[in-house]
């Protein structure tokens, strides 16, 4: 099996970098664009492309084909559009920001690393002046007292690991010690990290902290691994070990990451984060003495695969959506793939991920959030109260994951309006009337104002067993985006009950009007077939929905993140203001 992956790898990679090759500019007369990559998605060239350098490099030695030397050459002239005179590079061109000098230093120490003699003597003087002035804006750049996210300070740790024993240089290690050992320092009792958003544990009314696990599997974990395999430290590969092994639980059984309650989930992508390097390095190291973990990298790579027409797409519906790729997510998942294939990729027989066979109820307190299974379905509920950005993660106990063996995700919600928090690292659509919210909420609207079940911070849940499934009960108030209730006062309460049939939800306002809320269901489809009764829907004519109420179909809804479409329908409640639907999996 250990031949047909590592050829899975290579065929991925090489697809994605000649696709990346079709959208290099070949424009001498004007070097500030010649060699540079122009993303079709996002008309733009992303200062960061110049990443691509190491698996340019790596094909070159790989494939022995001239033509990724010679872009990786480009690349490398092209990016000096981006360095500053202290030795940083901006992001973008129209960006201030510098701190992913980090990750443009990582990239380059791994090219030399592993594939510095394919450059003459000359060209490597050249790329190893600009990594130590790199590294010199990173030594006082990046650190804790700056309050960059932890995914920036492990990154740090990792560059001045890399580059310390690249460069026989004992400060750097030892800096990056320090910057490891901080980093560790923000793991919670139950493996999970914190500090995408804020570096404190109590950071939030509730005593919350903000844990994403996009970042986290695919940014912090792997650049500790790389700090600890670079500065040879044994006792941080056994933590991040562990860490990596308390993440598993985050992994869905097809490959898929549940970032549906993270604090940065805007760049959820289903299969990992937006501007990433991604989890194969990770996976693969820790796979070659853990199977599980070769195992879980092993997926992931079929849902890359999955979402793969020349470049990765940013989730699972973009392409029929007709939504464009962006180049980001390959220049940067690209790198991943190349370690794992210069480290080897694991060899391993297929074994049960931790999805595979679930915990009832698993409880994330820090974070708000409980997960839940039973048979073949999965649930996450999210009441966690950090507040990264306005309409970031939704909240309330709103179910923002469901998920089913069979049919796969059906509710996977990110934030709970789109918005570009990160103008140059985030996709718009054209296609605005079908942008909307994939969060299954209450929700009510109120001279052109939006009350909603996700905007309550402060709703109360409790999760229990029962013998044959989980019941979860919800209670709190209806608000606003800037979390303030209604002047109606609602206040609402549900009940879900998951068992191995499906999904019921019984509840309701309690308090206020009862007029007005309806309960939104955006039902993620994948073949557009929907048929609708007065009280039941059937949707991809295998998911059923029956309702104690009336239902109407809304159409379609959109949202680039995690990148599904969804039939959007509405349970209306009945004059109390009550209501009772299930959801149910027929089988053939």
């Amino acid at each position: 099996m250990g031949d047909r992956i590592r050829n899975e790898y290579r065929r991925l990679l090489r697809e994605w970098m000649d696709a990346l090759l079709s959208y290099t500019l070949n424009d001498p007369e004007h070097p500030s664009l010649d060699g540079a990559i122009l993303c079709p998605a996002c008309t733009m060239i992303h200062g960061r492309c110049h990443e691509a350098v190491y698996p340019l490099l790596f094909l070159a030695e790989d494939t022995g084909e001239e033509k990724y030397l010679d872009a990786a050459r480009k690349l490398f002239r092209w990016s000096s559009r981006m360095l500053c005179d202290d030795g940083s590079l901006y992001n973008d061109s129209q960006s201030a920001w510098n701190g992913t000098t980090v990750f443009s230093a990582i990239s380059l120490v791994k090219a030399l690393q592993y594939h510095g003699k394919l450059l003459t003597a000359e060209e490597k003087a050249v790329w190893e002046k600009r990594l130590r002035e790199m590294a010199l804006w990173l030594w006082e750049g990046i650190t804790p007292e700056k309050k960059f996210n932890i995914n920036y300070i492990a990154a740090n740790a990792a560059a001045m690991a890399l580059i310390g024993r690249y460069f026989d240089r004992r400060a750097m290690l030892e800096r990056a010690k320090q910057l490891a050992d901080f980093s560790f320092q923000h793991i919670l009792e139950n493996g999970l990290l914190y500090g995408e958003g804020s570096l404190k544990r109590s950071a939030t009314p509730r005593d919350g902290c903000a844990v994403d696990i996009g970042y986290n599997v695919e940014e912090t974990l792997p650049s500790l691994l790389d700090y600890a395999q670079a500065a040879r430290d044994d006792r941080a590969l056994s933590i991040v070990r562990e860490a990596a092994r308390a993440h598993l639980d985050l992994m869905l059984p097809d490959g898929a990451w549940d970032n549906s309650f993270g604090s940065r989930n805007f760049k959820w992508t289903y299969w990992g984060s937006r501007t990433a390097d991604g989890c194969q390095a990770l996976l693969n190291a820790l796979g070659k003495r853990e199977p599980v973990f070769a195992e879980a990298a092993y997926r992931n790579l079929l849902l890359y695969r999955h979402c793969t027409d020349g470049l990765l797409y940013g989730g699972p519906h973009y392409q029929r959506h007709g939504e464009l790729p962006c180049v980001h997510h390959a220049f940067c998942h690209a790198k991943a793939l190349a370690q794992a294939l210069d480290e080897g990729v694991a060899e391993f027989e297929r074994v049960p991920l931790p999805a595979d066979r679930p915990e009832r109820i698993k409880h994330y307190p820090e974070a708000g959030t409980y997960r839940l299974s039973c048979g073949d379905w999965r649930m996450t509920v999210c009441a966690g109260d950090f507040p990264y950005m306005k309409g970031g993660h939704a909240s309330g106990g709103a179910i923002t994951l469901l998920w089913h063996r069979a049919y796969g995700p059906v509710f996977a919600a990110a934030n709970t309006d789109y918005s570009l928090r990160e103008p140059h690292n985030q996709q718009q659509t054209r296609r605005k009337k079908l942008q909307g919210s994939l969060c299954p909420r209450l929700e009510k609207t109120e001279n052109s104002a939006v009350f909603s079940q996700v905007y309550d911070f402060a709703a109360d849940v409790t999760a229990r067993s029962t013998p044959d499934g989980a019941v979860v009960c919800v209670t709190g108030a209806l608000c606003d985006m800037d979390h303030q209730a209604s002047a109606g006062g609602e206040k609402y309460s549900l009940e879900y009950t998951l068992t191995k049939r499906g999904l019921t939800v019984k509840g309701g306002i309690t308090k206020g009007p009862k007029n007005g809320a309806s309960f939104v269901l955006p039902i993620i489809w994948n073949k557009n077939q929907l048929e609708l009764s007065d009280r039941a829907a059937l949707i991809d004519g295998r998911l059923r929905v029956v309702s104690s109420t009336a239902i109407e179909y809304r159409g379609p809804v959109f949202n680039l993140a995690p990148g599904f479409e969804a039939a959007c329908l509405a349970i209306h409640p009945g004059p109390e203001g009550s209501f009772d639907f299930s959801i149910s999996w027929e089988d053939a």
